[in-house]
């Protein structure tokens, strides 16, 4: 194990192999130079060509051909593969495997241009990319560009043309494109288009100055661009923009036939019923979903898979990627509109981050205030002062019904409110309105009907402002323990493979005492708190009451779960209980302020389609989706939902990749999808779902009883 260097890139080299077919492989790679010859034509190759640092096409051709060529061999050489897969390693001993790339804050850089100050140009207008990326001549080092993550959209700011300097332009642009402040706090850091850090003066020249913004331990999301917008990836893999809203890409080149293959051989041996996440951590077999599945075991074969779609994500590590799942679609055999997240276990108490009237009244008094202070002939006219939506607290008809038609337009308009499955509040915010009713927003804000709009409330009306400066971020209540404990797990993980064989041998993947996201690991350092402190002084940490229950249950499962929960302050107790075992002040951490709760969970999914035996049926459909894949009018039985949104057909070797989680690390609503039923033969397929975390210690915390 050994220190990385600064400047390492994770997933800068790899194997993915542009293979169509059998026909493909016998035939050499004569059809790889026509498809990358036609990509740098079009305009695609540019970015892969600068990602490979190819100065020519024929020598980027070279390249992919080289990585192809090694892995057509070791399948055209059974002895060899079989050699190999002896070979496997413990997880925690596999350095390719569990490999991490740090994350690289320019917030961290010290500016020492002391006039410098960052400023939005043009008026601070919200600009879509193709923008910048359409200029004749690369921008100067007077102005970036700057985007949030996952994003299309952004702003141009100021900018001295000094590396430690662009941080301080990074977090302005950040706030004006409506980043969270408190989370800005920890940390910002810079991608190029192509989901590489952003690590020094050549590497932003390089970008053309054109970035993406990332926020503390935010994962890369790639950005859609437009419908049709098409990548190249350093190994060949194409990502092609199906949709926008759920965000979908078309796949391929990433498998072969070869791999198509044996991932069915490997997988149809466990086959059984496919089941769906049930309550208390339990498995269980549904009407929504007839399909049969199973888990490949761990191989070498599955964790190259593991690599490279980590690789494809842009992910930290491999480790945040499952072992590959096998799904076998008989002719009418379906699985309902679903997500692909584990929902059995609540991390926070309910009313954890609850929004209440007085939260709508302070931003009501801000905005108001924020508008009062500006040039009234520069406003919209219906956001000046006497407008309709013009903030005013004590109004409860006027500005309040104006503001909720503003978000009802914008629910309806994407499709959230069905995505929400919550079209019970669309008809009565439509009937109120039209009614124009009194105390709306107060009739709304009662926490039995939908406070949690709030937040989306504001947005929209941000969004119709137009005003980077009137972005809001709301008071946050006390961070809960989880939240902090889960974040140190993270940043422990991150620290450790930073230091490499400066770490201390116990706090390393192989030891003892290497940070885990699992329950086992939670209760190993609850046992120490046990060891290490007084009866006294735990209750003074909790009560008498929770002491006996903990004393009750020691060594059972998930206790430390629900001490946290309750008590916040007692994360640190078990940090610095565990710093004090490993003994290294390398490895001592500082709990931030605010940090946005997470708990591992499937971030992104890349669905894989092993075969094109099924002529009709067989889509993967998303029904909110606004986008469609063509305008077909599709059918299916026992699936209505079949023919709504987007459906995209299971083409022989595509792969269909898409998040489940927003790019600031929420459940995206409008993820929900399905599996349709053929109509004929089988459809088989490969889930590679991939976590904002490891993946093995993730389903470990979901499924432990």
């Amino acid at each position: 194990m050994t220190k990385k260097p600064a400047t390492q890139e994770a997933g800068a080299k790899g194997n993915a192999a542009p293979l169509k077919s059998k026909a493909a492989q016998t035939s050499s790679f004569s059809l790889v130079t026509p498809l990358l010859v036609v990509a740098a034509a079009v305009g695609w190759g540019k970015l892969a060509q600068r990602e490979l640092q190819a100065e020519t096409v024929e020598e980027l051709v070279a390249k992919v051909s080289d990585r192809l060529s090694a892995q057509l061999n070791e399948f055209m050489d059974p002895s060899a593969t079989e050699q190999q897969e002896q070979m496997l390693l413990e997880k925690c001993d596999d350095e390719k495997l569990i490999a991490m790339e740090v994350r690289h804050l320019v917030s961290d850089l010290s500016c020492s241009d002391e006039k410098y100050a960052a400023s939005p140009l043009f008026d601070g207008k919200i600009l879509p990319v193709q923008e910048p990326m359409q200029l004749e001549q690369p921008m100067g080092n007077d102005r970036v560009f700057f985007m949030l993550n996952g994003r299309n959209e952004g702003v141009y700011v100021s900018w001295n043309g000094e590396f430690n300097c662009v941080g301080k332009a990074a977090e302005l642009a950040a706030g004006w494109l409506g980043a969270d402040r408190d989370v800005m706090e920890n940390g910002v850091r810079l991608y190029n288009q192509m989901g590489f850090a952003i690590r020094s003066a050549e590497d932003l020249a390089k970008a053309k100055n054109i970035v993406h913004i990332l926020l503390d331990f935010q994962l890369w999301q790639w950005p859609g661009v437009e419908k049709g917008y098409q990548y190249v990836l350093e190994d060949g893999v194409v990502l092609t923009t199906v949709a926008m809203s759920p965000k979908v890409f078309d796949v391929q080149y990433f498998l072969t036939q070869n791999e198509s293959e044996k991932i069915m051989e490997l997988g149809m041996p466990g086959l059984s019923r496919s089941k769906v996440d049930g309550s208390n951590s339990s498995k269980i077999t549904s009407k929504s979903r007839t399909s049969h599945t199973a888990f490949l075991e761990d191989s070498l074969f599955t964790r190259d898979f593991r690599v490279r779609a980590a690789r494809v994500a842009r992910l930290p590590s491999p480790t945040f990627a499952e072992r590959l799942q096998l799904l076998q679609y008989n002719a009418g055999e379906f699985y309902r509109q679903h997500f692909d997240t584990f929902h059995s276990r609540d991390f926070l108490p309910k009313d954890a981050n609850a929004f209440h009237y007085e939260d709508y009244e302070e931003w009501t008094k801000w905005a108001a205030d924020k508008l009062r202070g500006l040039d009234q002939t520069q406003l919209p006219e219906e956001f000046r002062e006497g407008g309709p939506l013009f903030p005013d607290v004590e109004d409860q008809q006027t500005f309040p019904n104006a503001l909720l038609e503003v978000f009802h337009q914008k629910m309806t308009s994407t499709n959230m409110f069905k995505a929400l499955f919550d079209e019970e509040y669309d008809r009565w915010l439509r009937i109120n309105l039209d009614k124009d009713a009194v105390d709306l927003v107060k009739d709304l804000m009662d926490e039995k009907r939908r406070p949690s709009y709030l937040p989306l409330i504001v947005q929209a009306w941000e969004e119709k402002l137009g005003r980077g400066e009137f972005r809001y971020t709301f008071p946050k209540p006390q961070v809960n323990g989880q939240s902090h404990y889960y974040n140190w797990v993270r940043w422990a993980k991150e620290r450790v493979s930073y230091l490499g064989d400066d770490c201390p041998p116990i706090a390393r993947p192989n030891g003892y005492l290497y940070p885990q996201y699992t329950v086992e690991f939670q209760e190993r350092l609850l046992d120490f708190v046990h060891d290490d402190y007084s009866k006294d002084f735990i209750i003074q940490m909790t009560n008498a009451e929770w002491y006996d229950w903990l004393m009750e249950n020691r060594g059972r499962s998930l206790v430390l779960f629900q001490v946290l929960k309750s008590f916040p302050h007692f994360a640190e107790l078990i940090i610095r209980t565990w710093e004090s075992r490993v003994r290294s002040p390398l490895l001592r951490y500082k709990l931030p302020k605010y940090v946005k709760h997470f708990h591992p969970q499937r971030y992104v999914t890349l669905f894989m389609y092993l075969n094109n035996q099924t002529k009709i049926g067989g889509e993967t459909v998303f029904p909110f989706a606004l986008d469609r894949f063509s305008d077909e009018e599709i059918v299916r039985d026992g699936m209505d939902e079949c023919s709504t949104g987007l459906a995209v057909p299971p083409r022989g070797l595509h792969a269909s990749l898409f998040y489940t989680q927003t790019p600031e690390g929420d459940i995206d609503h409008m993820s929900r999808h399905g599996g349709c039923p053929p109509h004929e033969g089988t459809k088989w397929g490969s889930n590679a779902f991939m976590w904002d975390s490891d993946a093995d210690e993730g389903a470990e915390l979901w499924t432990t009883k």
